[in-house]
């Protein structure tokens, strides 16, 4: 990622999380997981991209720069009215507004709304609702897709984290793999549906 807009951007958040007088605290990917986020995607070529947990919108970015190289788009939500305002403007001014559409509200039930399928998700909202988040998003996941969740490392032995966990092991169409950068991410890729072959004779 060259975009000199949108590098700048993303320096100008991570010295905005260093301010005492910011209205809510600020949470945020590492820029070494954001720009692996954005090889993967333009490798896969990936256009229907979900992000849950907008936050300041600094992951968004990540995901929107490869959105806009593959042709596609980023649908990303967030119920803070404090970070919805201070993203959008985060946005306009990396130059991304056009590939980005912004959800207001709470995720368990925007998700619901949303039509598949999905090449990549990135889960990093509500930690206690990442096994909600799934169940409500495996089935609009497409087959080779990737759903992504973070802080596997920095909230190990979290209920919700472990419980996310558990219910990733019980699919029988996926594979993972934890990550150790930034956070911790749990890569979930979908697979392809396997066609039985016909045994031959008898």
């Amino acid at each position: 990622m060259r975009d000199e807009r949108i590098l700048q951007t993303l320096k100008e958040l991570e010295d905005l999380e260093n301010q005492p007088d910011l209205e809510e605290g600020l949470w945020r990917i590492s820029f070494e997981t954001g720009m692996l986020f954005n090889v993967l995607l333009r490798h896969s070529g990936a256009t229907r991209i979900l992000e849950i947990g907008t936050s300041s919108g600094y992951s968004t970015l990540f995901l929107a720069e490869a959105a806009r190289a593959n042709g596609g788009k980023v649908t990303t939500c967030e119920m803070s009215e404090f970070k919805i305002k201070l993203a959008r403007d985060v946005f306009a001014k990396a130059g991304l507004a056009e590939h980005i559409e912004l959800m207001e509200g709470n995720a368990l039930e925007k998700i619901e709304e949303l039509e598949g399928p999905w090449d990549f998700v990135f889960l990093d909202g509500m930690k206690d609702e990442y096994a909600f988040y799934l169940a409500s998003l495996w089935p609009k996941v497409r087959p080779g897709g990737l759903v992504v969740a973070d802080n596997m490392l920095s909230h190990k032995g979290y209920m919700g984290i472990e419980a996310y966990k558990f219910t990733v092991d019980l699919l029988d169409d996926a594979t993972s793999v934890t990550v150790p950068i930034g956070s911790g991410d749990h890569f979930t890729c979908k697979l392809e549906e396997q066609v039985e072959e016909e045994e031959d004779g008898e």
